[in-house]
């Protein structure tokens, strides 16, 4: 091996091993953070003026959010479905979600937000949990049938 190729040889693995690490450590840090998860947490049947406990369980990976910016519930008879914002209104804020009868749940730890709500009326009802946290958002939806 020539004096030259002696010399070069170590450097060049030097300079791939420096690349190496530094997109290593690139990657880890531009990672797209997990996505929140919701659990809805609701009885499928409940009865005309009973008190029923709306819960959500939120996570992040495997660990609860207890500080997430905004949880609502959003109550209905499927028969009279709110109308959805229009596509240039975009999000409703959660002022606008509470305006059309949201109400804001509260932690009570490990994750859990929870409403108390009365049906006051037989029939099927949509229940729609509205979750902020960070710039993630999530509006799972079930139903709730009232006797």
């Amino acid at each position: 091996m020539s004096g030259q190729a002696r010399w070069f040889t170590p450097f060049l693995v030097l300079i791939l091993l420096v690349a190496g690490c530094s997109y290593e450590e690139q990657s880890a840090s531009g990672e797209m953070p997990e996505m929140i998860r919701v659990k809805l947490m609701m009885p499928d049947k409940a009865k005309v003026n009973e008190e029923v406990a709306l819960q959500i369980k939120l996570t992040q990976g495997e660990q609860p959010v207890n500080d997430a910016d905004h949880v609502q519930f959003q109550v209905w008879n499927e028969q009279d479905e709110p109308e959805a914002p229009s596509f240039d209104q975009g999000m409703m804020s959660a002022e606008e979600l509470e305006s059309r009868g949201a109400t804001k749940a509260v932690s009570i730890g490990e994750g859990i937000y929870e409403v108390k709500h009365s049906f006051q009326e037989p029939g099927v009802y949509v229940v729609q949990a509205h979750v902020t946290s960070g710039a993630m958002h999530t509006m799972p939806r079930t139903k709730v049938t009232v006797e």
